[in-house]
C-alpha cells in the first residue's frame, strides 16, 4: 500500500511533528539523507531529511528548488517553521528540535516501513574511513558510542592497539581504562580533539582523536594514527573538517541498517522518551494497543559511568541478535545506561513465556556484559509504557541497594517494592521513624550493642527464638535477653500488636 506525507507523519506523532506546510499528499517512495556539506540530488517521491540546513539559508533554497523539480515528496528539518514558508509543491515537515537524527532516521523507517531507504552498506564505512585516512594521512579506526568497531582504514603502522581493536571487533578495555583516567575521553567528549603520545597508554602509539556528532548526538569517534610531519594544529583542523563531512555518511548507515525488527527499536526508544509512537511499536509487535505487555529492563552492574552506558549499548545489541536469531517478538530501547525490551503479555502464559525468554537472555550475556535485571507486571496498554519504565527504573536502584543479582520478577518483590515506597513516605515526614527503634539506634551507636540486629532477626524468623539464635550464632538466652532489653530501651512490648507492628515496620524502613 503507498503511503503519503500525511500517513507518515500521522505515524509519528504530534508530539515528534512540531509543524507542518505545504502539500501532504504526495506519495512516499524512499527516503533520503542531505546535507550542505555532503549533499545528495533529490529524487522523486523522496523524504528528504535535511541535518545541517536552516530553513532561511540560500543552501535550504536551492535544496527546495532542486527537490520540487525532482517531484520529491517532502523536506524535513528540525524545529518549528517560520510563517508563510514553503511551496504549495511541495511539504515541509518541522519535527521536534530536541529529537536526535539518528532516532529520528529509524523512526522515519518504521513510520514509511513500505518505502525503501537508500542503501549505505557496510562497505561505505569503510571507504569512509580511507577517504578520512588519505586525507588526514595516517591509518584510521572509526568506534561508535559503545566502543564497537564501525570501520577501519587500510595503512601502517599497526600498533598492538590497532591490531586489538579490529581482531576483538572493539577498543580494547585496559587502554580505555586509562584514557579515561587521565581524563581524554572526558574531553574527547566535551568536543576537544585529544592527542596521545607515543608510550603514554601501554601498547598504543602517537594518535590524535575527534567526536563525530550530529547535533547534540555522539555518532562515532575518529582516531587517526599520523604518519607524517604535519603539525598539531594542522591536524586538528583536518580531524574536524573529517569529523563534519563524516557525520552524514554516518547517519546514512544507521538509517540504512534499521531493516526489519530494528526499525520499531526506534519508536520504541521514542515512546520511553515520551513520543505518541505507540502505534508503530505496536505494529512492530503485531498486536493491538491494550493486548498487554511485559517490560524488561537490564543494567549494567559496573560503577563506571562511562562503562555502564558503554555494556547498556553492548547488551542491547547482544539482545537484539538474540530476538532475531530465535524469533522473539520484542522491540528495543537503550537510555544512558540501560537496556529495555518490551514484550506482548496477553495472559499469564505469554508473560511466563517473556520472563522465561528474559532469564536466558540474562544468562548468556551475563559473562561478557554483566548486568541486573527487573520484569515488570503486566500492564494493560502501550500508551503506560513511559510510566512502568520510570518504576522498573526504581526497582532496579533497590535491587542495587539490596545487593540483589540475577533476574528479578517485580511479582515476586512485591511487598520489598512496597516497603521502599513506605520509606520514601517516611523520609518525607520523619517524625514516623521516631520511636522505639530510634531509641535503639541510639543505644547502639552509644554503647556498641546490638539490639536492633538482634530484633530484625527475631522479626525475621517469625519470632522463633531458637531459629534467631542459630542466625546469629548465639545462645537462645542470649538472644532472649537482648530482645527482652530491647523492649526496655525501646519502651515498647511484642505482646501489644500495634507496638509489635510499629517495631517491626520501622526495623524495616531505617535498616
Amino acid at each position: 500500500m503507498a503511503l503519503t506525507v500525511a500517513d507518515v507523519f500521522a505515524r509519528l506523532g504530534s508530539v515528534l511533528v512540531v509543524d507542518q506546510i505545504g502539500r501532504l499528499d504526495a506519495v512516499v517512495t524512499g527516503t533520503l539523507v542531505t546535507d550542505p556539506e555532503y549533499p545528495i540530488s533529490p529524487t522523486e517521491g523522496a523524504l528528504i531529511v535535511a541535518p545541517g540546513f536552516r530553513a532561511h539559508s540560500a543552501a535550504f533554497r536551492d535544496l527546495m528548488r532542486t527537490a520540487i523539480s525532482a517531484r520529491s515528496a517532502a523536506i524535513l528539518l528540525k524545529g518549528p517553521l517560520p510563517v508563510h514558508f514553503g511551496s504549495d509543491d511541495i511539504a515541509v515537515i518541522g519535527v521536534d528540535s530536541r529529537t536526535d537524527w539518528g532516532q529520528l532516521l529509524g523512526l522515519i523507517r518504521a513510520a514509511s516501513e513500505t518505502s525503501r531507504f537508500t542503501d549505505y552498506s557496510e562497505d561505505s564505512l569503510f571507504g569512509l574511513a580511507d577517504a578520512i585516512a588519505a586525507s588526514c594521512g595516517g591509518p584510521v579506526v572509526l568506534h561508535d558510542p559503545g566502543w564497537q568497531l564501525l570501520a577501519y582504514s587500510g595503512g601502517a603502522p599497526m600498533d598492538e592497539v590497532r591490531n586489538e581493536s579490529i581482531l576483538g571487533r572493539r577498543a580494547p578495555a585496559a587502554p580505555l581504562a586509562e584514557l579515561g583516567s587521565i581524563g581524554l575521553l572526558d574531553s574527547l567528549e566535551r568536543g576537544d580533539v585529544i592527542a596521545v603520545q607515543d608510550n603514554e597508554i601501554a601498547g598504543m602509539s602517537r594518535r590524535y582523536a575527534v567526536a563525530v556528532r550530529a547535533g547534540a548526538e555522539l555518532l562515532a569517534t575518529i582516531w587517526l594514527q599520523p604518519d607524517g610531519e604535519a603539525s598539531h594544529r594542522e591536524i586538528e583542523v583536518c580531524l574536524r573538517k573529517a569529523a563534519d563531512n563524516a557525520a552524514l555518511p554516518l547517519l546514512r548507515h544507521a538509517a540504512a541498517g534499521l531493516g526489519g525488527a530494528s526499525s520499531g527499536d526506534a519508536a520504541f526508544s521514542a515512546l520511553l522518551a515520551g513520543k505518541q509512537t505507540e502505534r508503530i511499536v505496536a505494529e512492530r509487535l503485531g498486536v493491538e494497543l491494550d493486548a498487554g505487555f511485559v517490560l524488561c529492563a537490564m543494567r549494567p552492574t559496573t560503577v563506571d559511568e562511562r562503562d555502564r552506558a558503554a555494556t547498556a549499548r553492548r547488551l542491547r545489541a547482544l539482545a537484539r541478535s538474540y530476538c532475531d536469531a530465535f524469533r522473539v517478538r520484542a522491540q528495543l530501547a537503550v537510555g544512558p545506561d540501560t537496556t529495555y525490551l518490551v514484550f506482548p503479555a496477553a495472559d499469564q502464559e505469554q508473560r511466563q513465556s517473556a520472563v522465561r525468554i528474559v532469564s536466558d537472555i540474562h544468562g548468556r550475556l551475563q559473562s561478557t556484559a554483566p548486568h541486573r535485571a527487573v520484569v515488570s507486571s503486566t500492564y494493560h496498554s502501550l500508551t503506560e509504557t513511559r510510566a512502568v519504565s520510570l518504576n522498573t527504573n526504581e526497582l532496579l536502584e533497590l535491587a542495587e541497594r539490596r545487593g540483589w543479582t540475577g533476574l528479578t520478577d517485580s511479582e515476586h518483590v512485591q511487598a520489598s517494592w512496597q516497603l521502599e515506597q513506605f520509606r520514601e513516605v517516611a523520609l518525607a515526614h520523619p517524625a514516623l521513624l521516631s520511636g522505639p527503634i530510634s531509641r535503639l539506634s541510639a543505644q547502639d551507636r552509644a554503647h556498641q550493642t546490638h539490639l536492633v540486629d538482634t530484633l530484625r532477626t527475631y522479626f525475621d524468623c517469625v519470632g522463633d527464638m531458637k531459629i534467631a539464635s542459630q542466625k546469629l550464632g548465639l545462645h537462645v538466652n542470649t538472644v532472649r535477653y537482648r530482645i527482652n532489653k530491647a523492649q526496655e530501651i525501646g519502651r515498647f512490648s511484642l505482646d501489644d500488636p500495634d507496638d509489635r507492628l510499629l517495631a517491626e515496620l520501622q526495623v524495616r524502613l531505617v535498616t
